[in-house]
């Protein structure tokens, strides 16, 4: 086996080149020649990494913790400055209030999971969201505890 000298991904030696980043020449660090005379070295084990592709993004990898094997996943991150657009907000927030309580029940899930965010934008409209969704649940739980009690009384008075 060798590894990326840029990632230090670890890749098969027959490959061309390193899958993630791309580099060409790969290394073998178990063989180091010094002074003329092969010296076994123990590679250092690489637990995640981060690479830019070309158009500036980065991409973060971790090893599988569940397998211990040197296959990486990749792990999406949102940055902490990550905003969602004020068009989706109000569609969200109007679908949630349309639908009625699967919306509000669907909004209170999605509010809890955005808030849990690490973007402070993401927060505070999970907040948000969940606030919108318990009100709408509250007033459909009321409109349907008066429907009732109203359609008891007409009953009765009949």
């Amino acid at each position: 086996m060798s590894y990326c000298p840029n990632c230090g991904r670890q890749i098969l030696d027959e490959s061309l080149g390193c899958p993630v980043c791309n580099v060409k020449n790969n290394i073998d660090p178990a063989k180091t020649v010094i002074d003329g005379q092969a010296e076994e070295v123990k590679a250092e084990a690489v637990d995640s990494f981060t690479v830019e592709d070309s158009d500036g993004k980065t991409h973060h990898f971790e090893s599988n913790t569940e397998t211990g094997d040197a296959e990486y996943v990749r792990k999406e991150k949102i940055s902490a400055d990550a905003t969602i657009h004020p068009l989706l907000k109000i569609l969200i927030i109007v679908l949630i209030v349309m639908v009625g309580g699967f919306g509000a029940i669907a909004g209170c899930v999605a509010g809890v999971v955005l808030s849990k965010s690490p973007s402070e934008d993401y927060r505070r409209f999970g907040k948000l969201m969940m606030t919108v969704s318990i009100v709408m649940l509250v007033l459909s739980f009321l409109c349907c505890a008066m429907s009732a009690s109203l359609g008891s009384l007409s009953y009765m008075l009949d």
